[in-house]
């Protein structure tokens, strides 16, 4: 697969970002297969083209001192402690990974942030606003002066949730009728008068704490 993205960055006649997270999380699976060390190291002679991941995992220091030539993108995956704790299980802690952002900038990664997904619970606005305040306050000033961000709010699977809630009996219910609307067989998603409130509301934050950040898209 790798031979093939080379093949098609090298022929392209600009340079292409090629999403290499969206089955796994690479941080994770390089903590016990040393995949991610490999990838990097076979693409950094590239002439052209980017590869581009998420995690929500710190384990980073295996690619720290790693030679990527600029050609790496990691994207950071972030939410509030209180949403962390009772929906992302067995994931690093926030602390965690806002230390290993710092890490991965000062070692010369280029480095975007995703808060997803977003969760609507009843506080959200007060958690949120506290993540975004947190991350202007931790944030070194080298990741501060061009990071970029990514919003994704929450797509509730049905399928996914009974999952879940058989394996992690003690998750909370992501469900909420009144704010969600259907969005295909056993999905739903928050109702488009709550995304534009949403929507309106990181967008303020954003603009109050990382005024001169960009916001890739607010989804």
């Amino acid at each position: 697969m790798l031979d093939k993205i080379i093949k098609t960055s090298e022929k392209s006649e600009r340079d292409l970002t090629f999403e290499i997270g969206s089955n796994s999380d690479l941080i994770l699976e390089n903590s016990i297969t040393k995949n991610l060390i490999w990838t990097i190291e076979n693409f950094k002679n590239t002439k052209k083209g980017l590869l581009t991941f998420p995690t929500k995992f710190d384990m980073v220091d295996d690619i720290l001192s790693l030679d990527h030539k600029g050609k790496i993108v990691i994207r950071m995956s972030v939410n509030p402690e209180e949403i962390i704790n009772k929906v992302e299980f067995g994931t690093s802690r926030l602390k965690g990974r806002i230390e290993a952002i710092n890490k991965l900038k000062e070692a010369g990664y280029k480095i975007g942030i995703l808060i997803a997904p977003v969760i609507m619970v009843e506080n959200w606005k007060e958690l949120y606003s506290e993540l975004i305040q947190r991350l202007n306050q931790e944030l070194s000033n080298k990741v501060k002066k061009d990071v970029f961000f990514e919003i994704i709010f929450m797509t509730y699977s049905y399928v996914h949730t009974k999952i879940n809630e058989e394996a992690f009996p003690n998750a909370i219910n992501l469900y909420n009728k009144e704010i969600m609307t259907g969005r295909g067989r056993g999905k739903y998603m928050y109702k488009n008068d709550i995304r534009k409130e949403g929507e309106i509301f990181f967008r303020e934050e954003m603009n109050k704490w990382f005024p001169y950040n960009k916001i890739e898209y607010i989804v």
